[in-house]
């Protein structure tokens, strides 16, 4: 018995020994940031079951590792095991609020963040995520105008970004594996960054099998590529050595980045060998992400070098002739405390960027700045569809900004970064109607209907149940004709100027464009409201809004010819009230030719007392029925 019992203890010996080197080496791997294998050790020192001796750091550190290789819910999940373990620094709790935030789980962020601000209430990064959470819960959803949609034929599991259009290619920046022969980059289990291009086609709008370019590929990381139209030479991060993955989410200093140049031979589609840009002056660290100005001779870039305001910080240097010159801080308008990266300057004007420091949705998100008199204006975020949750970077524009590409790692996509192209989305403008006859309501099949413009005139004519339809353009100003045999014509005025969305103008939609018109009488029809001053044929102010409805009666009424009729009422002598009505009646003629009427269609005629309303009129309510103007249509055509 006792020989079984001392073979068991030696066992338990060997089997604690084992599991303390597996530890150990665990513990190692996490320390040297290979994520990869550190997982795949604490797995194997967890599945031993029994009373494990430091149990919440060892699933704290599972959780950080699945944080660091991109799988959040994991890392969710095993902070929680960690704290039911008795993990007790509160680090998770940011963790865990970090993670929900790129889920877009603000409110719950928000509780970890305020739990975690009650232990370390100085904490600037907690406090800077807790303002965004409440950004974010607060913003108002504006409606875009472009339409944005993941390129999955680009994009794999791996990280896609940075995308740059060069003549008929889009080239940008991947880290797939794509052969067992890829070497692995233990930080996150992705492939080393390499340079690839795709050929896009606007007639079917859709990508080649993108290829590598070989031609500026080393064997380690490269990437974030720009290029200048006018000089033919594109700029890119080169990062030399086993450490220099250059990784937005890894904030610790990476070694041996610089920015390469290459020369791109249009007629042949070649590129020059790689070299390192030539330099005045010793980079005090990293330098990477370029962006070069149109004329290619600004050169934005990230780096943390010495000078920074602190984390990233997006530089500026000049090109003096033969070598770049002492690089520029954009300052602090531009740079926080924390990481500004991916700078792309558009038409040496605009200059877009990434920013954690700058409030936003969370993690990374892109901004703007436009530069005003040498000095750049206050950054603003470009909301959604661009920022989201998640990080959101690298954006490029076409020259007009009618489309273009950004990277985002945001929940819905390929697998870690994606490119998403965007593009303005289509405006379709359409304008409906119906044509009734106002009294009886019935539909008016024919009528005319004119859409015309400062480009001209489109006509159309109602179906059978008085309907009509115009497909309108953006930005224009119009005016809608109604014009049917027997009726009075009216118009409408409508404008497209400032639409950025799809719209129909109809009565359906609150704009209504619908037209019940009238059919035109045999007898004279009053014109209200017209005034004369006594024994005076001078019409009063107060008379002409009345006579400007006519004025644009006869304007949608083109064909009628009209006659201006003046009665007077029974008092004074016919003769005298005869001159008095003939020229009261030539007055509004007057009066609409002055409007631009043609005097082809116009005529008048005074009446004097011969045609009273009322006979023998006894009150002054009487004469004033007596003393009116009207008119009537003489013909129609």
């Amino acid at each position: 018995m006792k020989k079984i019992y001392t073979v068991l203890v030696l066992i338990i010996a060997v089997f604690v020994c084992h599991a303390q080197t597996t530890l150990e080496m665990a513990d190692a791997s996490f320390n040297n940031k290979d994520y990869t294998t550190a997982l795949d050790l604490y797995q194997k020192v967890l599945k031993k079951g029994g009373k494990i001796k430091n149990a919440a750091d060892i699933k704290f550190n599972v959780a950080e590792s699945y944080r660091y290789t991109g799988k959040p819910t994991e890392a969710l999940d095993w902070y929680e095991q960690a704290k039911a373990e008795g993990y007790t620094n509160p680090n998770y709790l940011f963790h865990e609020a970090d993670i929900m935030i790129k889920q877009g789980r603000y409110a719950e962020a928000k509780t970890k963040l305020q739990a975690f601000l009650a232990q370390q209430p100085n904490d600037k990064e907690a406090t800077r995520m807790l303002n965004n959470c409440d950004f974010a819960l607060a913003v108002n959803t504006e409606v875009t105008v472009y339409t944005i949609k993941n390129e999955a034929t680009l994009n794999t599991v791996y990280s896609e970004y940075e995308a740059v259009p060069v003549s008929d290619k889009v080239i940008f920046t991947s880290s797939r594996i794509e052969s067992k022969d890829d070497k692995v980059y233990q930080y996150d289990g992705q492939g080393y960054s390499d340079l690839f291009q795709t050929t896009y086609s606007k007639e079917d709008k859709s990508y080649s099998k993108a290829t590598e370019l070989t031609t500026l590929n080393s064997p380690y990381n490269d990437g974030e590529f720009t290029y200048c139209e006018a000089t033919k030479t594109a700029y890119f991060t080169r990062c030399n050595g086993d450490k220099a993955k250059k990784d937005k989410a890894n904030k610790d200093k990476v070694d041996y980045c610089v920015i390469d140049e290459s020369t791109y031979n249009e007629n042949a589609g070649t590129w020059s060998e790689p070299k390192p840009i030539s330099l005045s002056f010793v980079p005090k660290g990293n330098m990477g992400q370029p962006s070069i100005s149109a004329n290619g001779n600004q050169l934005y870039f990230a780096s943390r070098m010495e000078g920074s305001t602190g984390g990233s910080d997006v530089w500026v240097t000049t090109y003096n002739g033969s070598q770049w010159g002492e690089p520029q801080n954009l300052g602090t308008t531009i740079n926080t405390e924390f990481d500004e990266m991916f700078p792309v300057v558009f038409h040496d004007s605009i200059l877009y960027f990434s920013s954690e420091g700058n409030i936003g949705y969370g993690g990374l998100d892109l901004f703007y700045s436009v530069k005003s008199n040498g000095t750049w204006g206050k950054p603003v975020n470009l909301k959604a569809p661009f920022n989201s949750s998640a990080d959101d970077f690298a954006i490029v524009y076409n020259n007009d900004k009618s489309a273009g590409y950004f990277s985002s790692n945001r929940t819905g996509g390929a697998g870690s970064d994606d490119i998403y192209s965007f593009f303005l989305t289509p405006v379709n403008l359409t304008v409906k109607g119906r044509v009734t006859d106002v009294d009886g309501g019935n539909a008016l099949v024919n009528a005319m209907v004119i859409l015309s413009s400062a480009d001209g005139n489109d006509t159309t004519y109602t179906n059978a149940n008085g309907e009509y339809t115009f497909v309108l353009d953006k930005d224009k100003d119009y005016k809608i004709n109604v014009i049917s045999p027997g009726y009075f014509g009216d118009s409408r005025r409508l404008t497209t100027q400032g639409e950025k969305f799809s719209k129909e103008f109809s009565k359906a939609n609150g704009n209504n464009y619908d037209f019940s018109i009238k059919k035109i009488p045999k007898t004279e029809i009053k014109i209200e409201n017209i005034y004369y001053d006594y024994d005076s044929y001078n019409l009063r102010e107060e008379s002409k809004p009345e006579l400007d409805k006519l004025v644009k009666l006869l304007e949608d009424t083109p064909d009628a010819n009209v006659q201006i009729n003046s009665h007077t009422d029974e008092r004074g002598k016919f003769d005298y009230n005869m001159k008095l009505s003939e020229n009261r009646a030539k007055s509004v003629v007057d009066y609409l030719i002055e409007k631009g009427i043609s005097p082809g269609r116009l005529s008048s005629k005074g009446f004097a007392s011969s045609q009273p309303v009322i006979k023998n009129a006894k009150t002054e309510e009487e004469h004033q029925m007596n003393r009116r103007t009207t008119f009537q249509v003489l013909n129609n055509n």
